[in-house]
């Protein structure tokens, strides 16, 4: 069985006045990883503070899906970047429609001239 020595200063107070919680991440790059936090988060009018807490991961089997996660593209930075592109396409498309309405009406007043200058 693994073992993790973690090294726990003592524990913090935020900002907010409060004892931090021990807390675990839960987010793609942190998956699983302990720190200390305010209470209250940001959304909740918590500070926000926030301490890691030092793990020592010698002699930890990290499971497969621990490494593929740790080795594959985060699927959120993906859809971030595709979020990117697509904004991106969406301007040029816009500037090209905006374009293209100046071009009409440019044509529209020639063409109008033309009918006048027949009559």
């Amino acid at each position: 069985m693994s073992q993790i020595s973690v090294n726990i200063e003592e524990v913090g107070i935020c900002k907010c006045g409060y004892y931090c919680r021990l807390k675990t991440s839960r987010t793609p790059l942190n998956p699983g990883r302990q720190f200390f936090g305010c209470k209250s988060s940001k959304e909740n009018g918590g500070c926000g503070y926030f301490r890691w807490i030092d793990l020592s991961l010698e002699n930890v089997d990290e499971s497969p899906s621990m490494n593929r996660l740790r080795d594959s593209q985060n699927p959120i930075d993906r859809l971030k970047r595709k979020v990117k592109e697509l904004e991106e396409e969406k301007d040029s498309l816009k500037f090209q429609l905006n374009e293209s309405d100046v071009k009409l009406m440019v044509l529209n007043k020639k063409l109008k001239e033309v009918k006048l200058q027949r009559d």
